[in-house]
């Protein structure tokens, strides 16, 4: 009995170990970029945060549907996030109404308006092989407002947000019993609704030391100069603008120096002022051009500067072209090109760079790729005779293969039997049944010889 209570005693040990094991390795597992604030009324803000090591964020990117039964699979992505790496533990902020940075490394501007009574949130990363772009949905976050009597499913119920809350945030926070819990923001401090089974009641951010990417910062008035104050413009909370297009290599020959060009896109609903931005050329020998005060681009609208302007000449034997802002952090980059194709531009087309024949500085990019050229006169007639022959010997050649598996197949066939088919018989040799009959004959009297005697014995005295 002692022994059995032992076994029972580390049977149930192990089973708790496991159980822990699990729940903590449930709770670790959480998508590479997560969704870790959200608010929906009021002033509207979206914090995401990396678990892992981000080289390229603008491979992801954001949308929203307001319906809290949407597929979150099914919303195409609307905004792309600006080109930065990420360090896994750093935090993106996306607002459109302003707000403290806290820990967050950079800030964009958050282009969807969010509805306050129901909506779905969704964040995808998207991949392409060089020929088919495939989004995949990386995480999402849904939220209702239902009546008093009415319960709802989403992962948010805004009617958890009380009056005394003046800066609702929703917390999301995978290693947490309850995932989302909401609680009022003050500063960089976010105290947390009493719920059963809390995990914690207050939750502190420390003000990031890293200049948020998208915010350019205004120098004192003893820096500042009196001349450029009047053309600077304000970039706060504003995407960086988007490399879209690169012509390195224009049609003909002695063009380069001017009509090379590069175009950006500006994804925001108010201009964006590019002054003491540099746009950098090349990959080991690099060309760089720092903005002039008083240029910008206006909202939702490209715009191509030539080398005549910029004087940064791209290579034809391979390059890239990136955007720094004032500090020289590089806000937005082109995917890198070997050898440029002559006439053809470099273009940015659903996430994914691609030659095409047809240039659109200034405007919408359209990729068209050029057809292979077809043979003609005598060589197409030499092609169809080749391919002619071609075809015989293919012919030839599956024909004897067939033949080859049908012989196959026939010997096989030849030397197997169904396993619900039972052997046939084989006959035993005539000599062989007698040695066996003689040595059973022989084993028998041997071991009875004893009653053997003992009968011959009587027969005789009767």
């Amino acid at each position: 009995m002692t022994f059995l209570r032992n076994v029972l005693r580390v049977g149930i040990v192990l089973a708790l170990s496991l159980m822990s094991y699990g729940s903590q390795a449930k709770a670790e597992v959480f998508p590479e970029l997560f969704i870790r604030e959200i608010k929906i009324t009021g002033d509207e803000l979206v914090v995401l945060q990396a678990a892992a090591d981000i080289s390229d964020l603008s491979e992801y990117w954001i949308g929203y549907k307001g319906d809290e039964a949407a597929n979150p699979h099914a919303i195409v992505p609307t905004q792309q996030l600006p080109a930065y790496d990420l360090a896994a533990g750093q935090a993106v902020l996306l607002t459109s109404d302003g707000g403290a940075t806290c820990d967050a490394v950079m800030t964009t501007k958050l282009s969807p308006s969010l509805a306050d009574t129901r909506g779905t949130f969704v964040v995808r990363h998207l991949a392409s092989d060089g020929l088919t772009s495939t989004f995949t949905t990386v995480d999402s976050v849904n939220w209702a407002k239902s009546s008093a009597s009415s319960a709802t499913t989403a992962d948010l119920d805004i009617r958890a947000e009380t009056d005394d809350m003046s800066y609702a945030v929703w917390y999301h926070d995978p290693s947490l019993s309850q995932p989302w819990r909401v609680g009022n923001l003050v500063g960089c401090t976010l105290q947390l609704a009493p719920v059963a089974d809390a995990d914690a009641d207050t939750v502190d951010w420390s003000q990031s030391a890293v200049k948020p990417l998208a915010i350019i910062e205004s120098v004192d008035d003893a820096e500042a100069d009196p001349d450029e104050a009047d053309v600077a413009g304000d970039n706060t909370g504003l995407a960086p603008p988007l490399i879209t297009e690169l012509l390195p290599n224009p049609a003909g020959t002695g063009t380069d120096s001017t009509d090379e060009y590069i175009e950006l896109y500006n994804s925001n609903d108010t201009p964006f002022y590019l002054a003491g931005f540099t746009l950098q050329t090349g990959l080991a020998a690099k060309h760089s051009y720092i903005f002039p005060p008083g240029v910008n681009i206006p909202p939702k609208q490209f715009h191509t500067f030539y080398a005549s302007q910029t004087k940064a000449s791209m290579s034809n034997n391979g390059g890239q072209v990136v955007l720094l802002d004032k500090a020289g952090t590089v806000v937005a980059r082109s995917d890198p090109y070997e050898s440029a194709p002559d006439g053809r531009s470099w273009a940015l087309a659903n996430g994914a760079w691609y030659w095409t024949t047809k240039s659109t500085p200034g405007t919408t990019n359209v990729i068209a790729q050029p057809a292979k050229l077809a043979a003609t006169g005598s060589k197409k007639v030499v092609k169809s005779a080749k391919t002619k022959k071609a075809k015989t010997r293919k012919a030839k050649a599956k024909k004897t293969k067939e033949k080859s598996q049908k012989s196959t197949a026939k010997t096989a066939a030849s030397t197997a039997y169904r396993a619900d088919t039972p052997p046939k018989p084989t006959a035993v040799h005539p000599l062989a049944l007698a040695l066996v009959v003689s040595c059973a004959l022989g084993y028998g009297a041997y071991v009875y010889r004893k009653d053997v005697a003992n009968a011959i014995h009587k027969l005789r005295r009767h």
